[in-house]
């Protein structure tokens, strides 16, 4: 495995910007040592102004639910983008453009799904207030600050990921 960077040159292909009414994807493919690796790719702006939420300079209204990692069939989330693209579109068919994930980050697949759909994503450190192991101190900040790099070196490319807390109830 190896590490490394490149640009990529879109031009005017790079339009229009990714949104929850157009979630307008490229798809790139990069060959590197006789090996290709093929992504999807999307940009878009996500902003505050005041108390308005601007998604592409516009502002966007969120309308949303709230995913709190229940999955009684299985146990754990699915870890394919085809059981989230039922869920994401189950939600757009209802009105709703955006998806909380309480007190937790979601798998690769959720992201892969709600940038294909067009659904706005929420996602948060697993904290909450309570009688826990590190309810406050050091070690909690440590955990928070470790956790939160590592869910925006693996996620924050994907343009559903437009909010990120620092837990629940804090």
């Amino acid at each position: 495995d190896a590490e490394g960077s490149f640009q990529i040159c879109l031009g005017e292909r790079l339009l229009p910007a990714w949104s929850d009414l157009n979630p307008h994807l490229l798809m790139a493919e990069v060959e590197s040592n006789g090996q290709t690796l093929s992504f999807s790719l999307g940009h878009r702006t996500f902003t505050a102004e005041g108390k308005k939420l601007l998604l592409n300079g516009q502002p966007v209204f969120l309308r949303g639910t709230l995913e709190c990692c229940v999955f009684p069939m299985t146990g754990y989330p699915p870890m394919d983008p085809g059981p989230w693209r039922k869920i994401m579109a189950k939600s757009k068919e209802f009105g709703l453009n955006h998806i909380r994930f309480h007190s937790w980050c979601p798998p690769e697949a959720a992201f892969l799904a709600a940038d294909e759909v067009g659904i706005i994503l929420q996602v948060e450190l697993p904290v909450w207030t309570g009688k826990w192991p590190m309810s406050s101190g050091p070690e909690l900040m440590d955990f928070c600050r470790r956790e939160a790099f590592r869910i925006l070196e693996a996620y924050s490319h994907h343009p559903s990921f437009c909010l990120f807390s620092l837990g629940n109830e804090m």
